[in-house]
Parts: C-alpha cells; sequence; structure tokens
C-alpha cells in the first residue's frame, strides 16, 4: 500500500514538473526586462564592488521600484513628481481614477505587451500592473505583497517621465516641424502652450535644461532605473482620443531618441517595440538613419545584414565572471583554426603597418569594416556619462537573453585598439573619437577600465572577420618590416634624428670610398 501510494505520488510529481517545463519556463526568462545587478558576494564578482560601480546608481531622480526613496538626494525629487502629476490630469482634463483603471484592466491592442505570446496565461486576461511587475526580475517583498503601493509608484513614476520627455520634445517643436523630423501625424505632445511653465521653475524652464536634465538624461539610461515602455503607452494612451492612439509607439519612440541622443536624432528610423528607454536607446546607436530613396534603404539593409548577422548572439559574453579575462588573453585570442594565435594590435601598431582610420558613413556602433588598408569606424564622442552608460548597456546585454552583444562587442573592440594616449590621439585626428571629457589618457583610461572582467564574445564578426582580417594584413612581411622600422625609428624625433645621422654618414662613406677608389681605376689620358 505503501509502496503504491509513493508510486502515485512521483507520477503525479514528474507530471508537474513536464508541465512546468513545457508551459511556463520559456515564458518565466521572458517576462524580466528590468534587472536588480547582483550585490556583493564572497569570492565572487559584482557590478556594485568595483570602481565602476557607481555607475549604475542615480543621481538625481529615481524611476521604478529598486531605488525608490533610496537616499535623501533621490527623495528631493517627490515633490516635483507630485506637481507634475497635478499638472498632467489637469492638462487633459482626467481625473486619477483614468489612470488607475487603465494600468488594472487587461491590456488593449495599440499596448502590445512582449512575449505575451508566450505567456502561461491569456495576455488580455491579465491587468497592465501584473505586467508590469513581471517586468522586474527581483521585486522586493515590499512591492510584491503591496500592489496599491506598487501601483501608486507606477502611475507617479510614469506621469513625470512622460512630462520630461514630452516638455523636452514641445519646447523644440517648432523647430522639429521645420526640419522634417517631425510631422503632426506623429506628434501627439500637442502645443507648447500646453506645457506652460513658470520662468522660475527649477526643472522645466531653461534653467532646468540647461542645469538639470543632463543628470535626469543620465538617470533615465540606468538599468536600474528603467520603467516599463508598456507603462508610458498605457498613461498616454489613457489620455489621448481614440483617433490618436495608433502613434502612441511611434510618438513615445521619437521623444524618447531625441531626448536621449539629440533633437532630429530620430528621423528616418525604424526602431519597433522597444522594452524601455534604456532599450531604445541601445537600438538607436544600432540602427541607421534612413535615407529617403528606398533602393538605398534597400542596399544599406543588405550591408547591415551582413555586417553583423542576426542581431541575437549565437551565444551570451561573460561578464562579472567566475575567472575574468587575463592580460595575456588580451593580447592575443586564439585562431579560427584552432593552430593560430591572431595578436590583437593597437591603434598605434596598426598605424604603423600602414592601416588608416577614416570615419564610418552611418553613426550606427556597428559599422566597422576594413577594406583595403583603412579600418572605418563610427563616430562616438565621449563625455561624463559615456561610461555609465555603456556600462549599463553592456549589463543589459548581460542579462536579458536574445538581447544581443553589439555594445559590448563594440567597447572589447575599441579597448583592444586603445592603450594608451598615443592610440587615442591617432582615432582623435581620424575624426573617430571626439573628446568630451578632457586628457586623452583619460579616454584611454576610461576603455581599458570599462572591459574589466569582460570576456569578447569569440563568434561576433569583430572577433571572427575583422581583427582577423587586420591581423592577416599586419602579418605581410613588408607591413611587419614597416612596422618594426615606424616602431624602431619613427617614435620619437631623437631616434630619427640618429637613423637620419646614420644615413648620412653612410653616405659620405660611400662617397669617399668611391673618390678613394676611383683614381687606380680612371684610364690614363682621361
Amino acid at each position: 500500500m505503501e509502496e503504491e501510494k509513493i508510486s502515485l505520488l512521483m507520477k503525479n510529481w514528474s507530471i508537474d514538473v513536464d508541465v512546468l517545463n513545457r508551459d511556463s519556463q520559456k515564458a518565466q526568462w521572458n517576462k524580466p526586462s528590468i534587472y536588480k545587478l547582483p550585490a556583493p558576494t564572497t569570492g565572487g564578482s559584482s557590478f556594485h564592488n568595483n570602481k565602476n560601480s557607481a555607475a549604475y546608481l542615480p543621481y538625481t531622480v529615481s524611476f521604478g521600484p529598486y531605488h525608490h526613496h533610496k537616499g535623501d538626494h533621490l527623495k528631493k525629487m517627490d515633490p516635483h513628481k507630485h506637481r507634475v502629476l497635478g499638472h498632467f490630469l489637469r492638462r487633459y482634463n482626467i481625473n486619477l481614477q483614468k489612470l488607475v483603471d487603465s494600468l488594472t484592466t487587461p491590456s488593449c491592442r495599440w499596448q502590445q505587451v512582449d512575449h505575451a505570446e508566450e505567456a502561461s496565461a491569456d495576455p488580455k486576461t491579465l491587468p497592465v500592473l501584473q505586467h508590469l511587475m513581471d517586468s522586474y526580475d527581483s521585486l522586493d517583498d515590499e512591492w510584491l505583497h503591496d500592489q496599491d503601493g506598487f501601483l501608486k509608484l507606477m502611475i507617479l513614476d510614469g506621469c513625470y517621465m512622460l512630462e520630461i520627455l514630452q516638455w523636452s520634445s514641445v519646447s523644440d517643436y517648432n523647430k522639429a516641424l521645420s526640419s522634417g523630423s517631425v510631422t503632426a501625424a506623429t506628434s501627439l505632445a500637442g502645443p507648447i502652450n500646453d506645457y506652460f511653465y513658470a520662468d522660475n521653475d527649477p526643472i522645466f524652464s531653461r534653467h532646468g535644461k540647461l542645469y538639470v536634465m543632463s543628470y535626469i538624461r543620465r538617470d533615465m539610461l540606468m538599468l536600474e532605473n528603467q520603467l516599463p515602455m508598456l507603462l508610458l503607452k498605457t498613461l498616454l494612451g489613457a489620455v489621448l482620443p481614440a483617433q490618436r492612439k495608433e502613434n502612441i509607439e511611434e510618438h513615445l519612440n521619437m521623444i524618447t531618441s531625441n531626448f536621449c541622443r539629440g533633437n532630429s536624432s530620430y528621423k528616418n528610423r525604424n526602431m519597433g517595440s522597444c522594452l524601455h528607454v534604456l532599450d531604445l536607446y541601445r537600438k538607436s546607436l544600432l540602427s541607421n538613419i534612413l535615407p529617403d530613396d528606398p533602393q538605398a534603404v534597400s542596399a544599406l539593409n543588405n550591408k547591415n545584414s551582413d555586417c553583423w548577422g542576426s542581431s541575437k548572439a549565437k551565444g551570451p559574453i561573460t561578464m562579472f565572471s567566475g575567472q575574468p579575462a587575463s592580460a595575456d588573453q588580451k593580447n592575443s585570442t586564439a585562431g579560427n583554426d584552432g593552430t593560430d594565435e591572431d595578436i590583437i594590435r593597437s591603434a598605434m601598431n596598426l598605424h604603423d603597418s600602414g592601416i588608416k582610420f577614416e570615419k564610418s558613413t552611418t553613426d550606427n556602433l556597428t559599422d566597422i569594416w576594413f577594406e583595403g588598408h583603412i579600418l572605418k569606424l563610427p563616430v562616438m564622442v565621449i563625455d561624463d556619462i559615456t561610461e555609465s552608460t555603456l556600462l549599463n548597456l553592456m549589463a543589459f546585454e548581460r542579462f536579458h537573453v536574445g538581447a544581443g552583444n553589439e555594445i559590448t562587442s563594440y567597447v572589447c573592440f575599441m579597448d583592444n585598439i586603445i592603450d594608451s594616449l598615443d592610440d587615442v590621439k591617432i582615432l582623435r585626428s581620424a575624426g573617430v573619437l571626439h573628446n568630451a571629457i578632457g586628457s586623452d589618457k583619460a579616454m584611454a583610461k576610461l576603455f581599458n577600465e570599462m572591459t574589466k572582467d569582460v570576456t569578447p564574445d569569440p563568434e561576433s564578426r569583430l572577433e571572427k572577420i575583422v581583427q582577423k582580417q587586420l591581423d592577416e594584413y599586419c602579418r605581410s612581411r613588408w607591413h611587419e618590416w614597416r612596422a618594426n622600422l615606424c616602431h624602431t625609428y619613427f617614435k620619437s624625433p631623437w631616434a630619427l634624428l640618429s637613423l637620419l645621422a646614420a644615413v648620412f654618414l653612410l653616405a659620405l662613406t660611400i662617397c669617399q670610398t668611391f673618390y678613394t677608389i676611383y683614381p687606380y681605376y680612371k684610364p690614363r689620358g682621361t
């Protein structure tokens, strides 16, 4: 009898495990898109226990639950969030209950919940609030057991983020209309008069745009400081008439891209559906500004498909693993045939070998090509928030399965060719890098430290093709001789002067020898 009970128990358990694996495991890993970075652990690596830890923490404003009220400096923004909510409700002439209802009812067609088709339950039966909670991979018990508090947080932070994005957009609305980067069909923000704030407003004023918005922009690109794009769609959809809801996604993509990258940066880009602001910013860095000519668009798309292949990585990047990349690994990587090693050369070494650096024709970070003796690289402006932004983008690629590894591959590639300030000088002279943080030494240090404990994907195009092409070019006997000559004699003016002096003395010696022996062979009578 006992054996029958045990057998029945094991059978039921086996069925439960099979159902769990078949129906819900894939949906479970597809839901989260906003990640809490690992805390320090004994003997392990962590995002928060290294010199770059501040790059993952907001300075001015918190969005979402992870940093809510974590520090007095973030609490200072709470009064502004509350007054913006009141301003938001008055402008659209709605009450707070309408926003509450929009988040506590099943999602609509235009809200486009990502991965909804793979969820174990019908997404149409789930309230938007549940999708928002599922977007966070590590919600504290405080939020899991207090959905009302979570709902209040989403409305407060969501309206504040929307106000920032839309106010920044309409402040240059007329300029954008005249330039063609926005049309009346895609702009849902409304006239500038609807966003009136006092001239001395600390945030929504010229003063705030100059001195506050840059800090908010930085905080808005922190992985732990994200709000689901579904939240922004839902809130905006709740206040717009039905006939204007079809362009919500395009409108949000436009104002977010323009806020993060500057006005008119969205023109002719196709972002598609995005998970949050950081995901949209990442896609904007990896997409081209498409030309107006359809044939040119087709050619550019074909080029991009050859450049990186699938947008999803064949294998994940190992970041902050238990076995970080060593110095030897940085100096050499295994060759594709398994018998040779490709030496990773700096920009100075490549330059000495005869390679010329030029700017790519697009601002796409994947637009890296080596043709003939020319290495084309996209232009990158290095400023005070570049490090934190790239680190958060790399962290997103590390944690979000299927996001791709293009940003990580780009940063690793730049670290490979930048070892010292001399390398930065070469890239800066070519117009590839623009230094807005100070010295060239500081820029070199920035790239070298960002890739600490990061192992590049050996299957990425930059590692598998471009790096191999560069190595094959530099391995040729003529290019090796040229590089050695440049490295030995042209590194300093004294070495060059010594070489010229040696050549001059050699020429004098040859002339002296010639005039010494010439009379013995000179015919008589001449």
